[in-house]
């Protein structure tokens, strides 16, 4: 419900994290595995402005090739449906 398609991209020596829909979470790793481990920490407080905000949380878009989908922790996942179900 939650998988939010993220772009990997280079950036010198790390690999940049960026997310469409939820421009406000950026990161970044050493390698891919570190970059996708970080982005589910960046997507976490990305959505938490939204929220803040008393806005409606952005719908993830369809992937595209070479996106990886990334989600909250299942934690946070109940608790953005109860705030979506709420809102």
């Amino acid at each position: 419900m939650f998988k939010y398609p993220a772009t990997l991209s280079k950036d010198g020596r790390n690999i940049l994290v960026t997310f469409k829909d939820v421009p406000e979470a950026i990161t970044f790793g050493k390698n891919e595995d570190e970059a996708l481990l970080n982005a589910v920490d960046a997507l976490e407080t990305g959505l938490s402005f939204y929220v803040d905000a008393r806005k409606g949380l952005p719908k993830p878009s369809k992937i595209k090739r070479g996106q990886k989908f990334v989600s909250p922790s299942a934690l946070e996942c109940a608790k953005l449906g109860v705030y979506q179900a709420m809102f």
